[in-house]
């Protein structure tokens, strides 16, 4: 709804200019009729944004051309029409020049002219926003092409390797100093199990566009496999900085992250401080329960893991497994190795007991999900896991009662009864009795694809089915489908298909 002002030192003309037009029915909203210019800008100045002025030109105290003057510095959008006698065609012709839309006679005063005359003024008010909302999604697709740019920009400066080197180039528009963040999906590997390698893409893609819809400085993109990194001017209280950010995506994403930070001030050490949020976010892999790490210079993790001949003397020589295993647990817990260091060891162990003793495919999955581990406590858990299911496995190697092409069979028919439904590795595993472990391993090696892209995918066949032969509403289909989470379907489904469902059941409708 645009307001309206009218301006006329003759009541009988402004009773005329009210009554002309039905102003709600046009969406005008008509504020106010003064008897003078002085009055009208008070009026103006207190009550806010008028979109149209219609005054008389002559009039005592202040004239309508000195107020459309002072209007205009108001509001420089404003649209004026003048009201004039026959003998003041100069006063209109200035008023004209000085921005006036149009004029109106007052011997002549027509209802459908007047009428007219305010509709040119809409369309012009129209126009005028057309044009701004056009140069605004302009003007916001060059800042994100330009974010964009500096973003590829420093990507390419912190993959190198040698962060002692000074960065080859500058960047320009990152003002320093900066804060670095380096943001961590926890539990990337569950998710993953239970949504599909798809999840992340989306859930990183997500962060990022909130990021830059919410942030007018600062910028945002994936850096290695489930890392965001973040840079901010705000270097004033980094931890403040980086909880209320950390907050404000966990409650938008239902996510966990963990955050490690630091300060850089040297635009030539942008590779050297990705190195120092690195080392930080190292110390999560022993401390759990906390998901704000600073770099602290001198807390490097310096020791080297045990070697195989070492792991090899220590098995077979005087002490006890148990004994030698839980001494090395307890050096893990001290933090003098890094995390990678702590697995190729823990991983070394576990090759000297059970290497080319136990199926290969058990015991390179326990590896992979070993090295993969976020924290100690999740590695020693798999550690102990492994080491349970290679002795079961040693036990029983002969006394399989089912071979694993029986086993698969029956697994398929029951995928195949029940995907639109809840279901995990462990509903099937039981189903089959077998470890959840043993039918990830066995599934993925026969099927050559991960379980849950495998149920994916059975789901996304159903829902095009159902786009293609029902009326449903997308919501109706995706649950129908399996999927519990209407708006993860549809980004899943155009991801997937290249099409959003709604367009999907246009071009396939029967």
């Amino acid at each position: 709804m645009y307001n309206v002002m009218i301006v006329d030192d003759e009541p009988i003309i402004r009773f005329g200019l009210k009554s002309s037009i039905d102003w709600e029915d046009k969406d005008l909203h008509l504020i106010g009729d003064f008897s003078n210019g002085k009055q009208a800008l008070e009026a103006m100045e207190r009550t806010g944004h008028v979109d149209i002025l219609i005054t008389d030109i002559k009039m005592p105290v202040m004239d309508g051309i000195t107020l459309m003057k002072k209007a205009l510095q108001l509001n420089p959008r404003l649209k004026v029409v003048l009201v004039s006698s026959y003998n003041e065609f100069e006063y209109v012709r200035e008023g004209l020049t000085h921005g006036a839309v149009d004029y109106i006679l007052k011997q002549t005063l027509e209802p459908h002219q007047f009428a007219k005359t305010i509709h040119k003024c809409i369309d012009k008010i129209l126009e005028e926003e057309k044009v701004t909302e056009q140069l605004d999604h302009a003007e916001q697709t060059n800042r994100i092409n330009e974010r964009r740019r500096t973003e590829q920009a420093i990507k390419r400066i912190l993959l190198r390797k040698d962060h002692t080197m000074a960065s080859p180039q500058r960047i320009d528009s990152l003002h320093m100093p900066q804060l670095l963040l380096l943001g961590s999906i926890k539990d990337l590997d569950r998710l993953q199990d239970e949504f599909g390698f798809l999840y992340k893409n989306l859930i990183i893609e997500e962060i990022q566009e909130r990021f830059y819809r919410e942030t007018e400085e600062g910028y945002c993109f994936p850096i290695g496999e489930k890392e965001l990194i973040f840079f901010l001017e705000n270097t004033e209280d980094p931890r403040g900085t980086v909880h209320t950010l950390k907050r404000r995506i966990e409650k938008e994403t239902a996510l966990k992250l963990v955050f490690s930070y630091t300060v850089v001030s040297d635009p030539e050490k942008l590779v050297e401080g990705y190195h120092h949020a690195s080392l930080a976010a190292q110390h999560y892999f022993f401390q759990r329960d906390t998901e704000i790490f600073s770099y602290e210079r001198g807390k490097e993790m310096t020791q080297d893991p045990l070697s195989p001949e070492e792991i090899n003397a220590h098995i077979h020589g005087e002490e006890s497994l148990e004994k030698f295993l839980g001494m090395r647990i307890a050096h893990w817990q001290e933090e003098g190795m890094n995390p990678d260091n702590v697995k190729k060891e823990a991983g070394n162990i576990l090759k000297a007991l059970y290497w080319n003793k136990v199926e290969m495919g058990i015991f390179m999955n326990y590896m992979s999900r070993m090295d993969s581990s976020e924290t100690l406590e999740e590695l020693t858990g798999l550690f102990h896991e492994a080491k349970h299911e290679c002795e079961i496995f040693l036990e029983s190697e002969s006394k399989h009662p089912h071979t694993d092409n029986e086993l698969l069979d029956k697994a398929l028919v029951y995928i195949h009864d029940h995907f639109t439904q809840e279901m995990t590795l462990q509903h099937v595993a039981d189903h089959i009795h077998i470890s959840r472990n043993y039918f990830s391993i066995l599934f993925k090696r026969f099927m050559k694809i991960n379980f849950i892209d495998y149920v994916i995918g059975l789901r996304i066949n159903k829902a095009k089915e159902l786009l293609s032969r029902t009326s449903w509403k997308v919501y109706e289909v995706a649950g129908e489908s399996g999927f519990n989470d209407v708006k993860y379907f549809s980004k899943l489904f155009k991801k997937l298909t290249g099409l959003s469902p709604g367009d999907y059941r246009a071009e396939h409708h029967k």
